[in-house]
């Protein structure tokens, strides 16, 4: 989710910059005449993403940033950890082969890594040097152990893990070997004969590094499935003590905060000035501006809406950023529901519902750039961009073509009900969305009015843990978003492939499931593009998933911190936690 909502890990386009052009600052104006111009501090973040709001930072103090859901696994391996907050709040933690930056480019995480290079193209091999001095918090190296710990959470294979439920297996599941050297600091990592990933960055950069040697201690033995699994839960369940980054657990309060402390052993170049970094969860969006005013949050990166960007604006002392980059706000219908199986109901579900009147009353209120996304991988801007939900009609809210796909299928409405073709009433269908996100209420409640016209009742239920919803397919119909990266051949893996991590409503097409993995396969992106685009057109006519729009972004802070910018990636604002600090004099 990051799927990240990685939100959740997912799609995202091709032409990073031409996307992330599409950003606007913010610190005044009329949210009526179009999206607020420019302020000090994030003024030059459309020319320089990953400098603005740059600074030498004073040593001490504490920084207070929001984060709008808690998290019910420590684990961003698993289907159910793999939630954009979660990520956020490990990052300080989980050391990362690549981060994408602002500008939307991957970059080699140098305080981790001497190099990560493609040595090979048949087989696919990998070589990746860990820097000597990397070491876990309690002096433990980090070293090829930890690879082959990820690698085996999440391969997919039960002969690695016994009951893994891994986020994504892309890539990972073409991996042959992995071979230590040089005392566990040099890894070599090996594709199976003939498959190759384009996306090889991804590995160990869209999750991270576990550290395999807590898990031996624990006697859990990672020779064997059945102790990857164990090593796998206790990683989920137990608050770290560990880390591999700048910063160290020092509290955490069940839905309330989370506190960092630095961590004396990290490697990195740069020292954290901070003497905390403090998480406080503020699920209801309403509470959001007033903790901001009242410096109970100093800064945060919420799901945007328009009291949130005014109250932002109007708070002295506070700058802020529209961004848009690698996320995207969806409908996902639960194909495990029997009524939900049949496609032309799906169908008719999804032409009922008027996109462009919902983007309308959400986020056209504060965004003038936002429209229909009509992609399921790629975004407009993007050179292979296409648009093939419009051609369907889905999206569209004509209600008499919704009642023809029904009526042509079978269906009657009777007395404002509808009823199948074997004489069944199609039972209330449970919309379900992340407590407190006022934009998704909306939402759902233009969908209920929407589906009312087929006949088709409509239950709206909140959540507070959308890792845990997801994964258990607790729901009918869930919006969410993906929060991506500038890899996009993986993700589109992960999502859409039959049984795969981000594939939470249940479908599975065997042309999709071919064509998705041999775009995961190519290495050249324009012909990887062109095959998503044929597996767009086909999950589009089956109706799974209904793309909504180009999400955009806030991220707000006091501006006396600095190095605090909004990061429109998976990777998000907390891309750079060690260099938050307050501003020097």
């Amino acid at each position: 989710m990051r799927t990240r909502s990685k939100g959740l890990t997912s799609l995202v386009a091709v032409g990073a910059a031409t996307v992330l052009a599409l950003s606007a600052c913010g610190g005044g104006g009329d949210s009526d005449k179009g999206t607020p111009t420019s302020n000090a501090g994030f003024a030059d973040c459309e020319k320089n993403p990953n400098t603005c709001n740059g600074g030498q930072a004073k040593p001490g103090g504490e920084y207070i940033f929001g984060l709008e859901q808690s998290f019910t696994s420590w684990n961003i391996n698993t289907e159910e950890g793999n939630t954009f907050d979660a990520s956020k709040a490990m990052s300080g933690l989980i050391p990362q082969v690549y981060k994408a930056d602002p500008a939307g480019q991957m970059q080699l995480n140098a305080d981790l890594m001497v190099s990560a290079e493609l040595t090979n193209q048949n087989p696919q091999t990998v070589v990746y040097k860990i820097k000597p001095d990397a070491v876990w918090n309690d002096g433990t190296p980090i070293s090829a152990d930890d690879f082959t710990l990820a690698w085996k959470q999440n391969s997919g294979k039960k002969e690695h893990c016994s009951g893994c439920t891994p986020a994504t297996t892309s890539g990972y599941d073409l991996i042959k070997s992995i071979v230590g050297s040089d005392g566990g600091k040099t890894v070599t990592l090996t594709f199976e004969d003939g498959k190759t990933y384009a996306d090889w960055k991804g590995l160990y950069s869209t999750d991270g590094l576990y550290p395999a040697h807590l898990a031996t201690k624990q006697g859990f033995d990672l020779s064997k499935p059945e102790g990857v699994n164990s090593a796998a839960d206790w990683f989920s369940e137990t608050v770290p003590t560990w880390s591999g980054g700048p910063l160290l657990i020092d509290t955490f309060t069940k839905d309330q905060s989370l506190v960092l402390k630095k961590n004396d052993k990290w490697y990195g170049k740069v020292k954290p000035s901070l003497d905390k970094v403090v998480f406080k969860f503020i699920i209801d969006q309403g509470s959001v501006i007033p903790a901001l005013r009242n410096k109970e949050i100093l800064g945060m990166s919420p799901q945007p809406n328009a009291a949130l960007v005014n109250g932002a604006n109007e708070t002295p002392g506070v700058i802020y950023r529209i961004g848009h980059g690698y996320t995207w706000e969806h409908l996902d219908l639960n194909l495990k529901n029997k009524y939900l199986a049949d496609v032309a109901l799906r169908q008719a579900i999804f032409t009922a519902i008027n996109v462009k009147s919902v983007i309308d009353k959400t986020y056209g209120v504060f965004d003038k750039q936002a429209k229909p996304l009509g992609s399921h991988n790629l975004f407009p801007g993007d050179p292979n961009y296409k648009d093939v939900v419009a051609p369907t009609g889905q999206g569209s809210g004509d209600v008499e073509k919704a009642k023809k796909i029904l009526t042509d299928a079978g269906y009657k409405i009777e007395n404002g009900k509808l009823i199948t073709k074997s004489g069944e009433p199609v039972p209330a269908l449970r919309f379900r969305h992340t407590k407190g996100n006022q934009l998704r209420a909306t939402t759902g409640e233009l969908v209920q009015a929407a589906l009312k016209n087929i006949g088709v009742e409509v239950k709206i239920e909140v959540t507070e843990t959308l890792g845990k919803t997801l994964s258990t397919g607790d729901f009918d119909i869930m919006i969410f978003a993906w929060v991506g990266s500038p890899l996009f051949q993986g993700s589109a893996e992960q999502n859409w492939v039959t049984g795969n991590g981000g594939n939470y409503g249940g479908y599975s097409n065997a042309d999709v499931d071919r064509l998705v993995k041999q775009g995961a396969q190519e290495l050249d992106a324009k012909k990887a593009a062109d095959l998503l685009n044929q597996a767009n057109e086909i999950m589009a006519k089956d109706a799974y998933v209904l793309p909504l729009v180009q999400k955009p972004t806030l991220t707000f802070t006091y501006s006396d911190y600095v190095n605090i910018r909004d990061n429109a990636t998976q990777w998000g604002p907390t891309y750079n936690i060690q260099e938050w600090g307050q501003k020097a004099a």
